[in-house]
């Protein structure tokens, strides 16, 4: 029998986060029952990829984000409702966006035949790779790392290069997407600490204030701190066999709890 995530007067409201696993591959009973909760622009959407396979993958993970957040709303998979920000990252819409005046935010990874979904009252990010030994991260590491994170890579015994880059890679691209950007606004503007830390959070080493000019902010000045190092909090998870995942989050979640379907 599939798991289903906890509602969410289970979740701590400030303090707390959580991530849902769960496998893409699923019966054919079970991949109609998600794709009948999409939207039509997700039906057409899906429709579009020439893949099968990855047609599949599409439908079964925005389904099960539709299923889980359905059910901490309190309501049917297909009535939840999403509008994007300005880098195409889904949001909850309207009123949806909270509950009993708590925020919901969420962000979405996926990598092979896996994906998680991330949880929490304030803005988070998650990012899930698999380790593939045949990748040799080295002709990347021009273009993900910054300066001082190279220098310090290459100090890195040989045979955990490649470990550590993958590391850095989710723990960047986690961030990012917490912070609503893609990983074209801002890979090597975010530096962390190598190695990095496996057993604890952590905070990232510095982020680059020039990415305020991307956040999709109001002319306020409300989002300034997102660019101070002390607001995010890294957390490294063991989600899957074969897998590499980061969790970021604002500084006062402290506690993690992991799902799976």
């Amino acid at each position: 029998m599939e798991k289903t995530p906890p509602r969410l007067t289970d979740m701590p409201r400030l303090g707390g986060a959580y991530v849902v696993t769960l496998p893409l591959h699923v019966s054919d009973a079970t991949y109609s029952e998600l794709e009948s909760s999409l939207s039509a622009e997700e039906r057409s959407r899906a429709s579009c990829f020439l893949s099968d396979e990855v047609r599949r993958r599409f439908v079964v993970c925005r389904g099960r984000l539709r299923q889980t957040l359905g059910t901490l709303l309190g309501i049917a998979p297909h009535a939840v409702q999403f509008h994007y920000e300005q880098w195409g990252k889904p949001k909850l819409a309207g009123v949806q966006a909270a509950k009993s005046g708590e925020p919901l935010h969420f962000n979405v990874t996926h990598s092979g035949d896996w994906a998680a979904i991330a949880i929490a009252a304030t803005p988070i990010g998650v990012d899930l790779e698999m380790l593939k030994p045949s990748f040799r991260h080295r002709s990347v590491a021009g273009q993900v790392l910054c300066k001082q994170e190279l220098a310090a890579w290459e100090a890195v015994a040989a045979r955990e290069r490649d470990h550590e880059m993958l590391r850095l890679w989710v723990c960047k691209e986690a961030l990012l997407k917490a912070l609503g950007l893609g990983i074209a606004e801002g890979l090597q503007q975010i530096e962390f600490p190598l190695p990095i830390p496996t057993a604890a959070s952590f905070h990232p080493q510095n982020i680059d204030s020039a990415l305020q000019l991307h956040l999709d902010d109001d002319g306020t000045c409300r989002m300034t701190a997102w660019t101070d190092r002390a607001s995010w909090r890294l957390q490294l998870l063991d989600l899957i066999p074969g897998g590499v995942a980061a969790i970021a989050t604002w500084r006062s979640v402290t506690q993690f709890s992991c799902h799976s379907y």
